[in-house]
């Protein structure tokens, strides 16, 4: 069996002959200086090329890789490093099957598990092949290739290849983790593979995600405050066509009726205009998708009318919206409007994972949890944050859940 390994070189190979499988030390740390400064090296190289850095979802990749950023997840994470019953190790081998949707997620899923001392193979999707993720990886490779960093080499290996049994197999006979981020398909696929006894699965499944915005706080904003607000909604919404697990499906509009009707004015208004500047995917085909969704939404009841002032936008009037929905993606948005939090309640379970807000305060944030306690929603973050990755996803703790623990007396 041979795979097309992308780093740390471009080159065919057997899987057996894979250099991450050639020493059986694990030399690293649980944030190993070396480890830190290997990926604020490779943070540097992004954020100081003025072209790649352009593109958000890059741009906050390197913001990720920061020193600073790791050295604040290791003080969140101290009791990990100062327990007096345990000390943390590498958990081993960790396979990671990242999604195609989110195209910079196998860098997140590598960087917290080679954070914790892990070795890492990283199946990445034929289709990943955007020029900028290829720069990337090029950079990682420059980067793997520094005297100082050679080490890495036997830590980080990433492939591509397609749907194959024999090889999906082979890596999970052989891992001590898998991360799976491909959705309850691909979950279901790996957990009828024959694994070792001891693995440990850290499955992401299927998600949807909503977004809350208080109409008066809005509308009582300055003109400048809308608009910046309404490019952090895009930045959510569009980065990754809607498809991402954290990006708004749905839009809660809360508030009385007049102000909620002041607020579907002029938001929906600012992000047409924005997005018909900004988003420059296959309006054409996105077109055809976003019609058929309309007319399946109006035959089922659902959607009650429609706002879409160009082909980059769609607003659903959802008021007979009894669950969460998908959308086709690419700008097409559920509304519906609510009076009190506690309408909120009803749409919530276990497939929620993110709710990016605008307005709220810490008492109503607070009444939001108290209420989805056990029933669902992963993550509460302000608008513009949705697609913000932390070590704590889904409800996991990556650091943890990616670290071995020692007891000793």
């Amino acid at each position: 069996m041979t795979v097309q390994q992308i780093s740390p070189e471009n080159n065919t190979v057997p899987v057996e002959a894979l250099q991450l499988f050639s020493d059986a030390k694990f030399p690293l740390r649980p944030f190993d200086d070396l480890t830190i400064d290997f990926f604020n090296t490779l943070s540097k190289q992004i954020l100081s090329d003025k072209e790649i850095n352009r593109v958000p979802a890059i741009a906050a990749l390197g913001f990720w890789l920061r020193k600073a950023n790791f050295r604040n997840i290791y003080k969140q994470n101290r009791h990990l490093f100062e327990s007096a019953d345990y000390r943390i190790s590498p958990l081993g081998i960790v396979f990671h099957v990242c999604p195609s949707n989110v195209d910079t997620m196998f860098l997140y899923s590598l960087s917290i598990s080679l954070a914790a001392g892990n070795k890492n193979i990283v199946r990445i999707s034929e289709r990943l092949n955007h020029p900028h993720i290829s720069y990337i990886i090029t950079l990682l490779n420059k980067t793997i290739a520094q005297k100082e960093y050679l080490l890495f080499q036997n830590y980080i290996c990433i492939l591509k290849y397609g749907h194959d049994d024999d090889i999906n197999r082979y890596f999970s006979e052989r891992a001590d983790a898998r991360i799976l981020w491909g959705g309850d398909a691909t979950i279901h696929y790996f957990k009828n593979i024959p694994v070792q006894p001891r693995i440990k699965d850290i499955a992401f499944a299927d998600r949807i995600s909503i977004s809350l915005i208080k109409s008066d706080e809005f509308n009582r904003m300055a003109e400048a405050e809308k608009k910046e607000l309404v490019r952090k909604f895009f930045n959510d919404s569009y980065t990754f066509d809607q498809k991402g697990c954290s990006s708004p499906q749905v839009i809660f509009i809360y508030g009385n009726s007049g102000d909620n009707a002041i607020f579907e004015k002029e938001f929906y208004s600012l992000l047409n205009a924005f997005s018909s500047l900004n988003y420059d995917n296959d309006i054409s085909s996105l077109s055809s998708l976003k019609f058929n969704q309309m007319a399946d939404d109006a035959i089922d009841g659902t959607v009650s009318g429609f706002i879409n002032q160009t082909n980059d936008t769609v607003f659903a009037d959802s008021e007979n919206l009894k669950n969460l929905k998908h959308s086709c993606g690419g700008g097409y948005f559920y509304t519906k409007q609510i009076t009190q939090l506690n309408e909120l309640i009803p749409f919530i379970n276990k497939k929620t994972q993110t709710l990016s807000y605008f307005g709220l305060g810490k008492n109503e944030i607070n009444e939001i949890i108290t209420s989805a306690a056990g029933i669902g929603i992963d993550r509460i973050v302000p608008i513009g944050k949705a697609l913000e990755f932390n070590y704590i996803w889904d409800g996991f703790n990556l650091l943890d859940e990616l670290s071995g623990k020692i007891y000793f007396q």
